[in-house]
């Protein structure tokens, strides 16, 4: 019987790379850029000043049962200014198509991502469901109230 938190990946092209732990003790898995022209040629991608691009990964993935996947930033993408676009994207457990991340350059330079760049990162989380049940009365709880934003001070 496989183990009940293997994340199972598919492989769109034997040439798109497996995500990786950078660490042994990293709970995000480094995905990469899968950035080939039709000859099989690596090529770059733009991500101009405040856009948003699409990246490939060239990887379906499929967590196992009870569970979802989050798309992170990576860190040092991020110190560049370049985010998930979605932050965190969620890729439910029975989406079966191309995992692609969607990168926000929030610079003011144009950003190039390259083939084979580490670009995301994938946390895997328990599914907690809930039910879902409208109330006609909203009691006033103690306390805060209807008090937002800075209502507790900086």
């Amino acid at each position: 019987m496989p183990n009940p938190r293997t994340l199972q990946i598919f492989r769109k092209d034997p040439r798109a790379k497996l995500p990786i732990r950078s660490h042994d003790n990293a709970i995000g898995m480094d995905v990469h850029a899968f950035l080939l022209t039709e000859s099989g040629r690596p090529t770059t991608r733009a991500i101009h000043q405040k856009g948003t691009t699409a990246v490939p990964t060239g990887l379906v993935v499929r967590p196992p049962p009870g569970h979802y996947i989050q798309c992170c930033s990576r860190s040092g993408l991020a110190q560049k200014g370049i985010f998930v676009a979605n932050a965190p994207g969620i890729i439910d457990p029975d989406f079966t198509g191309e995992l692609i991340i969607l990168l926000f350059n929030g610079s003011w330079e144009t950003h190039y991502i390259t083939h084979e760049h580490r670009i995301a990162q994938l946390i895997l989380c328990p599914i907690i469901g809930c039910d879902i049940v409208e109330i006609k009365d909203l009691p006033i709880p103690q306390g805060r109230g209807e008090a937002g934003f800075g209502s507790s001070g900086l």
